[in-house]
């Protein structure tokens, strides 16, 4: 998708260079600049082509082309299933998965996965685009799931990543009750030896660290809220069976079968990030789904 964005000069920044305005005001990578000098009419100032030396005046006009929306996603198979959307803007999309579908294609086999549904919903609105997917949920996890529009904005929201600006909450519902009920669980994780698509708690293992609050205690369940620090594979589940206290439903790491639930009882309930451009915080939540509720009614 094509991405420009502009700025009027203010007088404070009267004669600075255009490589000094874009580096300190518009908060460009040197990579975005260097990209956009050799894109025509990549940067202009009143509507004119100018290198990164031009000097800028009170009133100017500046205007940057980070991408040219010449990179799509032709190749993905668009589904017309539709998708439940909770945010939108020109940069990003914040949309409800539902469980039992999965985030991506598998082997290229897949038509109906979030990707697709994604697909056809921005091909319905002219804006096709590279679909770029900020964290992957397992299959059977609901909730809110980030996809980017242009790559200047995944830079952006990448960095918010690592500095964890960019954060989301979750609601997972525990066979057991956490002791202490508040808390948190610092402990490394690696793949298991006897399964490699598993996870296992491994002291050599990768650093992973999940702060939990138990909520709501009921029947010998626990509603607990938990925040991830780091972000491995199986995270949460793992971390949770490590203190006794597996998901609910969780085939992998707990029981096969639950009677209340039919899914590992894992739901992504909010996410938290600053709008990669404007710099406007923004907390989307996604609705706690029914088989959830059905454990432990909400509000919560």
């Amino acid at each position: 998708m094509k991405k420009k964005i502009s700025r009027t000069v203010t007088p404070e920044d009267n004669n600075l260079t255009l490589a000094v305005f874009l580096k300190n005001r518009l908060h460009l990578t040197k990579n975005e600049i260097s990209r956009a000098k050799f894109r025509e009419n990549g940067l202009c100032i009143n509507g004119e082509r100018r290198t990164v030396n031009a000097p800028l005046k009170a009133g100017d006009l500046v205007e940057v082309l980070l991408e040219t929306g010449q990179e799509t996603s032709k190749k993905l198979h668009a589904s017309p299933a539709g998708i439940s959307v909770l945010y939108e803007d020109a940069d990003v999309i914040i949309m409800d998965k539902p469980a039992g579908i999965p985030v991506h294609p598998a082997g290229g086999k897949s038509t109906d996965t979030l990707a697709n549904r994604l697909a056809y919903h921005l091909r319905n609105k002219g804006e096709d685009s590279v679909i770029r997917i900020f964290g992957r949920l397992d299959k059977d996890t609901s909730g809110v799931v980030l996809a980017v529009k242009n790559r200047a904005a995944a830079t952006r929201l990448e960095y918010q990543r690592e500095h964890h600006i960019l954060f989301k909450t979750y609601l997972a519902v525990a066979e057991g009750i956490p002791h202490p009920k508040n808390g948190r669980i610092d402990t490394p994780l690696a793949p298991d030896p006897k399964n490699r698509k598993l996870m296992c708690a491994d002291p050599i293992g990768k650093p992973a660290l999940t702060h939990y609050e138990t909520l709501a205690v009921k029947n010998g369940h626990a509603l607990v809220r938990l925040r991830l620090t780091t972000g491995r594979t199986h995270q949460i589940r793992v971390h949770m069976a490590s203190i006794g206290c597996p998901l609910l439903g969780d085939p992998l790491y707990g029981s096969k079968t639950a009677a209340n639930i039919d899914r590992t009882a894992l739901h992504a309930r909010m996410i938290c990030f600053r709008q990669p451009f404007t710099g406007e915080e923004l907390q989307i939540e996604a609705p706690v789904p029914e088989d959830i509720r059905r454990i432990f009614p909400f509000p919560f």
